[in-house]
């Protein structure tokens, strides 16, 4: 582990952090609102667009440059550890999330994956980073920290407040730098003993890897602090193939008990994703654009095909979102991969069904942070989007360069 010294918004060139951060690329549906927000808001460099005379990568490289040299950005005076505390609620619970943002040294047998990637986000992420020779956004990592003694060091080291507020989502934001040799290397003797499981970025890890990096920044977090929540990713079908409803719960009969509730909107929705998270057999809801006056909940009655499958990992067999993504959606349903699309939003997942968007939304489980050490630890890989960390760690509050 290593300090580092980050580029950070001059707000006295450009007014009010809240309008200049962004969510990381990957969760972001529209930019426009970003994009109107602020002439000087993070989303230009984290997903910038094309221009007639210029690519999107160089667009970046070109505004970045001239936020340097007009001071919108500027180095720290010092290198430091950068703590960052995120205050929220979920379901009237209030959780607080603290982590700190550092060089990790990149080794395989220590920073440990549980996520499948793909190609084109990871080559738009390869491509950006080294035409920036800059992380825009960070690898989230967790580790285990059960005697609290990061905690602790973070919890007493002496830091400087350089963020306060609160996000579009009221998320609360505290951000500190930690710049005392003395604190951060107690800091760095209890990190470098420690793996870290990836909780959100594994893109940005490979490309780390790609381009050949020594460290790359990241945010670190206890995976059993309490402010840890982990959403289910959802899935999003539209047909390339015409596809009956009928036709699929045909295919679902032999393995599951399927409901037929009434839907009355997305309220209706709350009780059926609590019995699908409570279920103790594995359990899911899928809603129809050919019946949307209905939500299906189907709950397992006899062993998947998955199941005695000799090829697949028995941590895999157990793993809820595998069974649903590979054994059912993929294997029983025969979806193609192509057809699939991710998304963390329930309400965004109806509106799409109702307005035509996709024909069809499946309703996942969450994945547990056990489920994705022991993944982890078996060197093994869950599908796409099994996990979604929330909140997300804002892009804008630091930049780091590393040439």
């Amino acid at each position: 582990m290593k300090p580092f010294k980050g580029i950070l918004y001059n707000t006295d060139k450009a007014n009010g952090i809240a309008n200049l951060v962004c969510p990381p690329y990957d969760v972001i549906e529209n930019t426009d609102p970003y994009y109107e927000r602020s002439p000087f808001n993070a989303i230009r460099l984290e997903l910038p667009r094309d221009l007639p005379d210029m690519d999107r990568y160089q667009n970046a490289k070109h505004i970045f440059k001239d936020w340097l040299s007009k001071g919108i950005l500027i180095p720290d005076a010092s290198e430091a550890v950068y703590v960052y505390e995120q205050e929220f609620t979920v379901d009237s619970g209030s959780f607080l999330r603290t982590g700190f943002i550092s060089l990790q040294r990149l080794d395989k047998k220590r920073i440990l994956t549980h996520e499948q990637t793909r190609k084109k986000a990871k080559a738009d992420r390869e491509q950006l980073i080294g035409t920036l020779k800059t992380y825009t956004s960070f690898i989230f990592g967790l580790y285990e920290d059960q005697d609290r003694k990061i905690h602790q060091a973070i919890v007493e080291a002496p830091r400087e407040l350089i963020f306060d507020f609160a996000d579009e989502q009221n998320i609360k934001t505290r951000f500190y730098r930690i710049t005392g040799n003395g604190p951060i290397q107690r800091l760095v003797s209890l990190v470098d003993k420690k793996h870290i499981y990836i909780a959100d970025g594994h893109h940005r890890l490979d490309v780390s890897y790609r381009l050949g990096l020594s460290h790359a920044p990241f945010y670190l977090t206890d995976m059993y602090d309490r402010g840890i929540v982990i959403f289910p990713y959802h899935r999003l079908v539209r047909f390339s193939r015409k596809r009956s409803l009928q036709e699929l719960m045909g295919t679902l009969q032999p393995f599951m008990k399927i409901e037929k509730l009434p839907f009355n909107g997305t309220d209706s929705l709350g009780p059926v994703l609590n019995s699908v998270s409570a279920s103790r057999d594995l359990a899911f809801a899928f809603f129809s654009a050919e019946d949307p006056r209905h939500i299906y909940m189907a709950s397992e009655t006899s062993p998947l095909p998955l199941y005695t499958d000799a090829s697949v990992h028995e941590s895999l067999k157990k793993l809820k979102v595998n069974a649903v993504h590979s054994g059912i959606i993929r294997g029983i349903m025969k979806i193609e991969d192509e057809d699939i699309s991710f998304t963390e939003d329930h309400r965004w997942s109806i509106d799409s069904v109702m307005n035509g968007a996709v024909d069809l939304a499946f309703f996942l489980p969450p994945t547990t942070v056990d489920e994705v050490r022991d993944i982890a630890e078996n060197d093994l890989d869950m599908p796409p989007k099994s996990t979604f960390f929330y909140p997300k760690i804002l892009t804008g509050l630091v930049f780091y360069r590393y040439a």
